[in-house]
């Protein structure tokens, strides 16, 4: 199913084999729970290769995100019913049904700071996540806090069940400690497209275990890696 999503879509050629074993490995775990994707603009080809149930959530331009969401479902292949709940950007949520190569898919997008909404979580992904991801964590509206802090990624990796995955490109887990520590095993990393000056691979990481104090262990792996800005532009 994944899979088949990934072959069916216009991925660059060399993101073809890392989106592939993604695909592999979230299809193997069979976990039915939800996809959390953090800034995630209107990329909804990284969304529709990790599951079903989709969660997007990016306080930047959210109705050009939206447009260009249904635009693209349209042509994967039928928008069934759409609606909206509530004000965006005040807590409101917009649906989207699509079908896409025989199968129905649910996209609830959220115009939020995504640090703010880990904070209080909507019922979608209360009790848990199969998929957390982040492609490019740096915010892109004044006063949006980061994605990398140890708050907010504590607060996201919690909600991932155990068997279910973080993945990641500009958004470590870890730069020096082990990612088992934190309760994590890295299984896969590669190229993975993002509009970004940054030359980062991607990884993906599946929960093995609950840590209790991932937060802290996230404080401790920053302040040794040297602070938050660790990439190296291009």
């Amino acid at each position: 199913m994944l899979v088949e999503r990934v072959k069916a879509l216009p991925f660059e050629r060399e993101e073809i084999p890392f989106l592939t074993k993604v695909a592999e490995e979230i299809e193997k775990s069979n976990l039915d729970f939800p996809v959390l994707y953090a800034g995630s603009g209107g990329d909804l080809e990284h969304g529709v290769v990790l599951g079903n149930r989709l969660i997007f959530v990016d306080s930047h331009l959210p109705e050009t995100n939206l447009a260009e969401i249904r635009r693209k479902a349209e042509t994967f292949g039928e928008v069934i019913k759409e609606k909206r709940v509530g004000k965006l950007g005040n807590g409101g949520k917009h649906v989207i049904r699509f079908e896409f190569l025989g199968e129905v898919i649910e996209l609830i997008y959220y115009a939020e700071d995504a640090t703010e909404l880990l904070k209080n979580p909507p019922k979608e992904i209360k009790d848990g996540l199969s998929v957390y991801f982040v492609k490019v964590p740096l915010p892109k509206e004044p006063k949006v806090g980061s994605l990398r802090s140890p708050d907010s990624l504590a607060k996201a990796l919690k909600l991932v069940v155990i068997d279910g995955f973080y993945l990641e490109r500009e958004c470590p887990l870890c730069r020096v400690l082990k990612p088992e520590l934190l309760g994590f095993e890295k299984i896969a990393s590669g190229y993975i497209s993002a509009l970004s000056v940054y030359n980062e691979k991607g990884n993906l990481y599946r929960k093995v275990k609950d840590v209790d104090n991932i937060e802290e262990l996230l404080k401790i792996d920053l302040s040794l890696s040297g602070g938050e800005c660790m990439l190296e532009p291009l």
